[in-house]
């Protein structure tokens, strides 16, 4: 898709719009699965902080690691980065074998459950992405799996202020254009999804609703926050959402420039219950995947490797 030229902004200083403020930054934990496969993982603590999403996982994945394993009560996302040096082989038992390209976004949404296996595209050429887990509310935690798929070409894109800005999900900031995940009537969480990089030494000002959670993870080049320059693995969270907050957040570049992803949605607001691959609202929905999965209501998905 080609790139939209967005209007600067007019604002006056009588009229500009208030800008969130931060509520935390925090640095990202390494988590190593093995001598060569990692994370830098985002959990927090309320949850309520981010609540719809449930964490991300900043991953580089050279080799085979994650062999079949249910979900349900949740969508397991995966959004490579367009740098990224491989892709990644996403299998599932509903009869998908898919290859997901630099860039693109492959959103598996269990529902009721789903069993998937993740392997480099390319054993050896490591696969550099982003691990998404959103919630769902309970009116959706038991309807059919479904897998959504958007290629990066097909992602609006335009320049906000001093950056390219790419809607991975949701829209493109100050027009009417959106993700094609959108459209499908059967994806049940809506979000934002905002790939971001500022030239450097630039910043922009992004438009999220009031009420939705916002943050963002970093991804490479220098955060500036505070006079404080954030060269490794961040992530930003800003004040929670309400129907009076600021609608605008700023993300301001070092000499490096920066790259990252902006990521908000209106908070659920049910209770979480979570358990391994599952996220239910009680101990009754884990207990109801738990059977599910071993009555083979989830399908079967055979290894492609071993370990």
């Amino acid at each position: 898709m080609s790139e939209t030229a967005i209007p600067p902004s007019t604002e006056t200083a009588a009229t500009a719009v208030a800008m969130r403020a931060v509520a935390r930054v925090s640095a990202m934990p390494h988590h190593a699965f093995d001598d060569s496969t990692f994370a830098h993982m985002l959990r927090v603590e309320p949850a309520a902080l981010i609540d719809p999403f449930l964490g991300i996982d900043a991953f580089n994945m050279p080799q085979s690691y994650f062999l079949p394993h249910p979900h349900g009560g949740m969508s397991a996302i995966t959004l490579l980065f367009d740098d990224s040096p491989g892709g990644v082989r996403n299998r599932d038992s509903q009869g998908d074998d898919s290859n997901i390209r630099p860039g693109d976004l492959h959103w598996t949404q269990a529902g009721k459950g789903i069993i998937h296996e993740e392997t480099p595209a390319e054993p050896g050429q490591a696969a550099v992405g982003l691990q998404i887990f959103v919630n769902m509310a309970a009116q959706h935690k038991y309807v059919d799996a479904a897998v959504f798929k958007v290629a990066r070409a097909a992602m609006p894109t335009g320049r906000v202020d001093d950056a390219t800005v790419v809607a991975v999900a949701g829209a493109l900031p100050g027009t009417e254009q959106y993700s094609p995940i959108d459209s499908d009537p059967r994806w049940a969480t809506h979000v934002g999804i905002l790939d971001v990089r500022v030239d450097a030494n630039g910043s922009v000002r992004l438009p999220v609703p009031p009420d939705h959670n916002v943050f963002f993870i970093w991804h490479a080049g220098d955060l500036v926050l505070g006079g404080e320059v954030h060269s490794t693995p961040v992530s930003v969270l800003w004040q929670g959402g309400n129907a009076t907050n600021a609608p605008t957040i700023a993300l301001q570049a070092g000499a490096k420039g920066l790259r990252g992803v902006v990521f908000h949605g209106k908070p659920i607001g049910e209770p979480v219950f979570p358990h391994g691959p599952f996220t239910g609202n009680s101990k009754q929905d884990i207990l109801n995947y738990m059977q599910a999965y071993h009555d083979g209501e989830m399908g079967v998905l055979e290894a492609s490797f071993s370990r």
